[in-house]
């Protein structure tokens, strides 16, 4: 028998021999103890397996799903701006349907227009709208909200543009009465910082807090009956020849988006 066929021999024995201790869990101790001490090492392949199956299986649909994040951003800005737009109509027919009630009362009709900017000095407060000479706009007339309620007046005009100073602004000045009344009390001037103040009305004239101040339509392209605001505090000693009062606009002038400024019927353009 040569030495190959002995080691055939040899180790289809021991494989034999281990059979039967298999068979017979002799071996069962010696195998707990050897998987116990390769169990680190296959954990650690298997976290490996885990991790890469991971990687290339998401790389796919991760760039399928930035580019349906794009498409859905792309779709949700084009939303945006149409809702803007709408809300700019709704907006402008919001204040021209308010403002039809006045307006039939009145011999003026409304440009209505947008504002494009405004004043970034904390103690200015004036805007420019999108409307100007084209359009029969004049310097001194009244620019307003839903339901009458002044914001200013034009104060500067160019044939597409016009600034419109709001009455709060420093350099504003209108002449006012007490609501109901057509006698000239005093004059609402502008402080900056959105407040105003009422000035030189007569100490013997009657007024009192949340007393509605409205135009006197004193001044020539200003019609009466505008309401400018609520009188918020008396100031003056009873001695004083005049005395003031703060006065608190209707309208949160500081966020404009659509005013009407009113004409006379005979200044309105073929």
């Amino acid at each position: 028998m040569n030495r190959r066929h002995q080691t055939i021999i040899l180790v289809l024995g021991a494989l034999m021999a281990l059979a039967v201790l298999r068979v017979t869990n002799v071996l069962l101790p010696f195998e707990d103890l050897i998987r116990y001490g390769l169990s680190p090492l296959s954990r650690a392949a298997t976290s490996l397996g885990t991790s890469l199956s991971t990687v290339f299986s998401q790389d796919l649909p991760a760039k399928e799903c930035n580019e349906a994040l794009l498409d859905s951003e792309s779709r949700l800005a084009g939303v945006s701006v149409d809702y803007v737009r709408l809300r700019a109509l709704e907006e402008e027919n919001e204040v021209l349907r308010k403002s039809l009630g006045y307006l039939q009362k009145q011999g003026y009709d409304a440009v209505m227009a947008r504002v494009i900017s405004r004043s970034a000095v904390p103690n200015k407060a004036v805007i420019m709208i999108d409307r100007g000479s084209k359009d029969g706009l004049e310097v001194g007339m009244a620019a307003m909200v839903s339901d009458g309620i002044l914001v200013g007046k034009i104060t500067k005009i160019q044939e597409r543009t016009a600034v419109v100073t709001l009455f709060s602004d420093p350099d504003s000045r209108v002449a006012v009465s007490k609501a109901g009344e057509r006698k000239l009390i005093g004059l609402v001037e502008g402080r900056g910082n959105w407040a105003s103040e009422a000035t030189l009305i007569p100490q013997q004239e009657s007024l009192e807090k949340n007393d509605l101040l409205v135009t006197s339509g004193t001044e020539e392209k200003i019609p009466p009956n505008l309401i400018v605001g609520l009188v918020n505090q008396v100031i003056g000693q009873p001695t004083d020849p005049f005395k003031k009062a703060a006065v608190e606009a209707l309208v949160p002038l500081e966020y404009l988006e659509v005013v009407a400024v009113l004409r006379p019927q005979a200044l309105r353009p073929e």
